[in-house]
């Protein structure tokens, strides 16, 4: 009885922790991801290869994860939503482990789009606040795997990079 109760009470704690960030984008008073995304696309080398929204403590974070190809780096960013401020900012090495990635990334670099202008197709294609949004390669195909949130909850779907469009048998709920 105990553990039922413990796993409702986390179900029902990630259940609410969506509301607040479906609120929270919701509200208008932050800029879109994408918005930010283009920003940053424009003022630094490389590709845009993952974003995320959350909250801490109480206040929105858009964090991204850019690679640089050609300098073999991989950054992470993680920017206040309400004033687009850098609260955090790490440079590492491309890792062997980052091949998947740095696959979906050269694939978007091969047909000139960037994250955002992918984000604007699947906004097209699906409504939902885009929540996480991770560029991969899996078995020869380079997607862009979401997550997205409605007032219904979070959803996950794939969005093929090369032929820009879903990918129905990667679609989950």
């Amino acid at each position: 009885m105990a553990r039922w109760l413990i796993g409702l009470l986390l179900v029902s704690g990630s259940s609410f922790a969506g509301q607040g960030l479906y609120s929270l984008m919701s509200s208008g008073s932050y800029p879109l991801p994408t918005a930010m995304m283009q920003q940053l696309e424009q003022q630094h080398e490389g590709v845009i290869s993952e974003f995320e929204a959350d909250i801490e403590q109480g206040e929105l974070i858009y964090e991204f994860k850019m690679i640089d190809p050609q300098a073999k780096t991989i950054t992470e960013y993680e920017y206040r939503a309400i004033d687009g401020s850098l609260k955090e900012r790490e440079v590492g090495r491309l890792k062997s482990d980052d091949k998947d990635e740095l696959s979906g990334v050269l694939m978007l670099q091969k047909i000139g789009l960037s994250l955002s202008d992918m984000l604007a197709l699947v906004a097209k294609e699906d409504a939902g606040h885009i929540i996480k949004a991770e560029v991969d390669n899996d078995l020869g195909i380079s997607y862009i795997e979401l997550e997205l949130l409605d007032i219904d909850g979070k959803r996950k779907l794939a969005f093929d990079i090369e032929n820009k469009q879903l990918l129905p048998l990667l679609k989950w709920d």
